[in-house]
C-alpha cells in the first residue's frame, strides 16, 4: 500500500516538474505569436465597404456585438423566393451608392428610455486596415449619429485590438 502511493507521488511529481513545463513551453509562444499578429486600430477609423466602392467614418464598439451603418431603405421585394432590399448608403463627401441585398434576418434592437425597433440585416464587405470581411451588419437611421457606421465585436474578433487613445491610425487598403 505504502508502495503505491510514493509511485503515484513520483507520477505527479513527474508531471508537475517535467510534463507541465514543457506543455507551457510549447503553449506560450502559440498563444504570443496570434496575440502579435493582430493589427492595433483606433476608436475612430476609416472602412470601405462593398468592395471598395465607398469609404466611410466609422465608430470601433467593443461594447456592441453587431455593426451597424447608416442607410436609405428605398425598397423591400421578392426576388427567387426571398426577401430583399434597396438601400442608399452616403459618406461625408456626398458620394452615395445604391445597393441590393438579401434580407438575412430582421432584429430588434432595446434602446435605452425608448421602444425596442427592428431593423434588417444585410452582409456586406467591410475592409479596416488590411483586412477585408463579409459581415452581418443592420440599416439603421444613423443620421443624428457622428459616425455613420458602427463596428461591433463580431468583425473585430480575433483580427483587432483597440487603442481608446488613437483616432484614424490605419487606412482602409484591402485588395479585394
Amino acid at each position: 500500500m505504502i508502495t503505491c502511493f510514493f509511485i503515484g507521488l513520483n507520477i505527479l511529481l513527474y508531471h508537475k516538474f517535467i510534463v507541465l513545463p514543457i506543455v507551457m513551453a510549447w503553449l506560450i509562444p502559440a498563444f504570443s505569436v496570434y496575440a502579435f499578429e493582430k493589427e492595433t486600430i483606433g476608436w475612430i477609423e476609416k472602412v470601405k465597404i462593398n468592395k471598395g466602392s465607398l469609404q466611410l467614418k466609422a465608430k470601433i464598439d467593443t461594447g456592441a456585438t453587431t455593426s451597424s451603418i447608416n442607410a436609405k431603405i428605398l425598397k423591400k421585394f421578392k426576388k427567387n423566393n426571398n426577401r430583399w432590399v434597396r438601400f442608399r448608403i452616403s459618406n461625408e463627401k456626398g458620394k452615395s451608392i445604391v445597393l441590393e441585398r438579401k434580407i438575412i434576418r430582421t432584429v430588434k434592437i432595446k434602446r435605452k428610455l425608448a421602444l425596442p425597433i427592428k431593423r434588417l440585416v444585410i452582409t456586406i464587405g467591410i475592409c479596416i486596415g488590411n483586412f477585408y470581411k463579409e459581415e452581418e451588419i443592420n440599416l439603421a437611421n444613423r443620421e443624428n449619429f457622428v459616425y455613420p457606421v458602427l463596428v461591433g465585436r463580431n468583425y473585430l474578433r480575433g483580427h483587432f485590438l483597440v487603442d481608446s487613445e488613437r483616432t484614424l491610425p490605419t487606412k482602409p487598403v484591402c485588395k479585394n
